[in-house]
């Protein structure tokens, strides 16, 4: 058995599967250690990826040349564009997905990634050197394999223990051990550790569900897909179907939130404010009684309903009583009982923002680990900390996304720098150049990351730069098109209630009108080019909102020069007395590594950081 490798990735989640696939493309030897094969890239909580925040993550991982969204794409059964009625700087998709096929296209894809290989097995120890470098991993059945860089995406796994109602028991998920021995041993290695706790829901039998009393939410008809280079397409057969809780259901859930184990109000671990259970939102709303709940289906030839929003660990009986007093299921069948599970997560403000350990080097952290939820912001620190890994092994510099170019930089610097004492949820709101780091530009931003470490060929980078080009190119065309007030003219302004022209006008003054599309100038542009609806969206979007993009490329500038004041690394934080105590203990905690990193450290002033400039500057 091969023994040696560049780099070792610990766990087959998403975050795992992301991380050996972006190490493998860049010609690192690659092991993706994991404790079941067929698990790979398992969805334990909802079928689903992408929506707010989420799906902007999946697009950038498909700009880095992850998978996420192309597996997506294959396995999707029902997508829908979210936040349309809101501007494109927070639409996205959301897709359901065929929960086991999603698993299985996963597999495929690291199957055949050269330079990777899957070995199925526990972790238990990692091994350092005498100058504490990572050396390697040592598993369950004694066989150890050696590396300089380790990977660590082990979900919910360290010290997992599920929790339903009155009964506790250790697993990582339902069904699968927990991994007890890997964090005695993290612990032991320095590493500080904190717990956290998150909540599914129950399963129901299709077949026991009235559909006919709920509200149908149906594919878009629209063809949609998440990666840049799959082929959109138009889902029928698979609804989604909405409900809510009534009052019996919210009385039913008083009456037993004492037998709730991870009630935020008597848990031991920290309370979850990004996706509550529903007992935490009868708890703390108690004059509300319908809350949304959506159902879901696990696939295509499953009867299985996953239900959106009714997130619990009360026990078994209870959990009947609160199906079966909601609309559409009160006779519904419960397949798989809700539960809760607990488990340690390493605190992130001990990384670098490579997700690479400060005082351990070669090894990096990604996903739950770290604190977070969710498939999508696993994936997203996965592709991050394989690309770092690899990178460290071949000595090059690592890829640090800024958080005015990425949703994964905004998430990876909240982490590093802020902490978490909650699981944390990437939201639009966290992004502050949003309308800059859209869903739909994130090849434009990020391709190129992907095609300087080799990880996407010269041909898919070219097909980016050329959909830049041509975006370029009809900006300026439509800038330089001019439209004549004609009747039929006039008759369409006034048809899309918009003001009439008196004189001739540029088709990009038309254009940037909220009510006039691309669509609705074809008739007075003839000459017109053929263009892709990628190209389409992103000409419509730099026209209307070229006002609003340029002043937050003025803010961008200004956030630059902040973050391109470097604080050197041994820089002793600890010795400023001009700063206050609480900034001085925070800095010297978390060490950032930019004057604008340094900024976003909680408890440090403005004050703090006007002087920390002065100082930086001498």
């Amino acid at each position: 058995m091969e023994k040696y490798y560049d780099v070792i990735v610990i766990g087959g989640g998403h975050a795992g599967c992301e991380a050996a696939h972006a190490s493998a493309r860049m010609g690192a030897k690659t092991l993706l250690l994991t404790t079941s094969i067929h698990h790979l890239a398992l969805m334990p909580c909802n079928p689903a990826i992408g929506g707010p925040g989420k799906g902007h993550v999946v697009r950038e991982i498909d700009a880095l040349g992850g998978l996420m969204a192309k597996a997506t794409d294959l396995s999707t059964i029902h997508i829908r564009r979210v936040n349309t009625g809101k501007g494109p700087a927070v639409q996205t998709l959301r897709a359901q997905t065929q929960r086991d096929l999603y698993s299985l296209i996963m597999r495929k894809f690291l199957e055949n990634t050269p330079h990777l290989y899957l070995f199925q097995g526990e972790a238990t120890e990692i091994l350092q050197d005498e100058k504490g470098e990572i050396k390697g991993v040592k598993v369950k059945n004694q066989t150890t394999f050696f590396a300089p860089a380790l990977v660590l995406c082990t979900g919910t796994f360290l010290n997992g223990l599920i929790k339903i109602g009155e009964l506790s028991y250790p697993a990582g998920r339902q069904g699968e051990f927990p991994s007890i021995d890997l964090a005695c041993n993290l612990r032991n290695m320095g590493l500080q550790s904190g717990r956290l706790s998150t909540c599914s829901p129950p399963r129901l039998d299709r077949r026991t569900i009235d559909f006919s009393s709920l509200k149908e939410q149906k594919s878009d008809d629209k063809p949609l897909c998440f990666s840049f280079t799959g082929v959109p397409q138009v889902y029928e057969g698979a609804s989604v179907f909405i409900t809510r809780t009534s009052k019996k259901t919210c009385d039913i859930i008083k009456a037993n939130l004492h037998r709730s184990p991870l009630l935020y109000s008597i848990s031991d671990t920290s309370s979850v404010r990004e996706c509550p259970s529903l007992e935490d939102k009868v708890y703390r709303f108690p004059e509300r009684e319908n809350h949304l709940l959506f159902l879901e289906p696990e696939g295509k030839k499953s009867n299985e309903i996953y239900v959106q929003g009714l997130f619990t660990s009360l026990p078994e009986e209870v959990q009947r009583e609160i199906v079966h007093s909601i609309t559409g299921l009160e006779r519904a069948h419960i397949i798989r009982p809700g539960y809760g599970i607990e488990y340690d997560y390493i605190l992130p403000t001990q990384l670098k923002s490579s997700l690479e350990c400060r005082e351990i080097p070669g090894l990096f952290l990604a996903g739950q680990i770290n604190g977070t939820s969710g498939y999508e912001e696993a994936a997203g620190q996965g592709i991050i900390a394989g690309i770092n890994a690899a990178s460290y092994v071949k000595g090059q510099p690592p890829l640090i996304l800024r958080r005015d170019e990425s949703y994964i930089g905004v998430m990876i610097d909240d982490l590093v720098t802020k902490g978490v004492d909650e699981p944390y949820r990437l939201r639009t709101g966290k992004v502050e150049f949003r309308l800059v780091v859209r869903h739909s530009n994130a090849d434009l931003r990020l391709s190129f990351y992907a095609y300087e470490r080799g990880i996407i060929s010269e041909k898919e980078y070219h097909r980016v730069e050329e959909k830049r080009d041509k975006i370029q190119k009809e900006i300026e065309r439509l800038s330089r098109l001019t439209i004549y007030p004609t009747t039929q003219l006039q008759s369409l302004l006034t048809q899309k209630g918009t003001n009439p022209v008196k004189e001739a006008i540029k088709a990009s003054a038309l254009l940037s009108r909220p009510e006039i599309s691309y669509r609705d100038l074809a008739p007075f542009d003839p000459e017109r080019p053929f263009l892709e609806p990628q190209v389409i969206e992103e000409v419509e979007i730099e026209i209307k909102y070229r006002g609003y993009i340029e002043r937050q490329k003025r803010e961008i500038e200004e956030f630059k020069k902040m973050e391109n004041k470097v604080i050197p690394p041994d820089f002793d934080f600890s010795s400023i007395q001009v700063i206050s105590q609480e900034a001085r203990e925070k800095l010297q905690k978390v060490r950032p590594a930019t004057l604008g990193q340094a900024a976003r450290v909680a408890g440090v002033t403005p004050s703090d950081i006007a002087a920390l400039r002065i100082l930086l500057e001498k």
